[in-house]
């Protein structure tokens, strides 16, 4: 996969107030606002490794992990609806597992909507289990070795 110059994932930290605004204002555009997910149970501040993406210098999404006992699970991937279809996923995407793989070896897991299971397979991961609703949205578990 070819890495787009116009996009750019910055790892951010909670003692970054502004920054950690950011990620919170994509998060109410793209999940609170868009998909109806209750704002108390999209933004818990569990401790994680925070991401922002920019695309053209504008914030445009992000993202975080953290360990979760055996394994790293991907969560609250979320880009702004006018910069979906660009690579801007799969870039944050394919840092998050860099740097992950750099701290562990673990499984990696996630929670997929249905619409982005195939962004997932790209990157190896597969389908665990029977589908189930988070929010009232129907997910799959996915994991990669």
């Amino acid at each position: 996969m070819k890495e787009n110059n116009k996009i750019r994932v910055e790892k951010i930290s909670f003692l970054e107030k502004g920054k950690m605004e950011e990620a919170k204002k994509i998060r109410i555009e793209v999940f609170v606002k868009e998909q109806n997910v209750d704002f108390e149970a999209d933004w818990d501040e569990k401790q994680s490794e925070n991401y922002l993406v920019y695309y053209n210098d504008m914030v445009v999404g992000t993202m975080r992990w953290r360990e979760v006992g055996r394994a790293v699970k991907i969560e609250r991937v979320s880009v702004k609806k006018d910069f979906r279809e660009k690579g801007i996923a799969s870039v944050m995407i394919k840092k998050a597992i860099e740097d992950i793989r750099q701290k562990t070896n673990k499984h990696i897991i996630l929670h997929s909507q249905l619409l982005a299971i195939s962004l997932y397979e790209r990157f190896g991961f597969r389908k665990q289990g029977k589908l189930f609703y988070e929010q009232n949205i129907a997910h799959y578990t996915m994991k990669k070795d």
